[in-house]
């Protein structure tokens, strides 16, 4: 290998190299959007259950009150 092709080697290498570091940052962006989504999903999750809670953008389902669900229980 002549100076001409290692210095062409070396170039193509650098090259690589940044392409795999930008692979790198953007695998670890997708991780770190993966786990941002989980503990949003979990936050939401966990306010559900709680007596109260209501989270941003949902309404909370109708309570039935005890003689609604006896009137159609009738007959059976």
């Amino acid at each position: 290998m002549n100076a001409t092709e290692w210095a062409e080697y070396q170039q193509r290498r650098a090259q690589v190299d940044d392409l795999m570091a930008e692979v790198a940052d953007e695998e670890a962006q997708m991780e770190r959007d993966l786990i941002a989504a989980h503990d949003e999903y979990e936050l939401g999750f966990s306010q559900e259950s709680q007596p109260g809670v209501t989270p941003a953008g949902r309404t909370p389902p109708p309570h039935r009150s005890p003689a609604s669900s006896r009137g159609r229980n009738r007959g059976r």
